[in-house]
């Protein structure tokens, strides 16, 4: 069977059987992630196989008090708070890991964020990462810890911009 493209989560999805070897983000699709997106609280995407979601991520607008900001985001006179958006969840379960679908939803992401900003603006792009292996994981991919936790992270819709031409 093929994987769905990107869509938004819906009651026909299979959430269930659902797991990424870490039960935060699993509890979170299970339990909150339809109401959230019901309520508009958090858009979230899914990769499917017939109705069995394999991958997902959370997307929703969020406002950051210029102070924890990275300094290279930081950068002139922002308003305050500074609007950005939220990375708060992404995951493939752990028997679809290493095809792809992690590196698939991230590109995905970060390109609906790269629209968004340019349809209602965001200076940076906010991650907040389940653990240190999740941090690093977004370090990798050019994001900053804020200055006062490690575990939230930052990018520039502007970078993640030009990082998309070579992704």
């Amino acid at each position: 069977m093929a994987l769905s493209a990107p869509e938004p989560l819906a009651v026909t999805h299979n959430v269930s059987e659902f797991s990424c070897g870490k039960p935060t983000l699993d509890h979170w699709l299970t339990t909150r992630a339809l109401s959230n997106q019901q309520k508009g609280f958090t858009a979230v995407l899914v990769v499917h196989e017939a109705g069995r979601v394999v991958g997902y991520y959370g997307l929703a607008p969020t406002a950051i008090v210029p102070a924890i900001l990275p300094r290279s985001i930081r950068t002139g006179q922002p308003p305050d708070p500074v609007p950005c958006l939220l990375l708060g969840q992404l995951a493939t379960d752990e028997a679809w890991a290493g095809q792809g679908i992690g590196t698939g939803l991230v590109k995905h992401a970060l390109q609906r964020c790269v629209q968004a900003a340019g349809l209602i603006g965001g200076r940076a792009l906010m991650v907040n990462a389940v653990d240190e292996e999740a941090a690093e994981f977004w370090r990798r991919r050019g994001f900053i810890p804020s200055k006062d936790d490690t575990l939230v992270l930052f990018r520039s819709i502007a970078d993640i911009a030009a990082s998309l031409a070579n992704f």
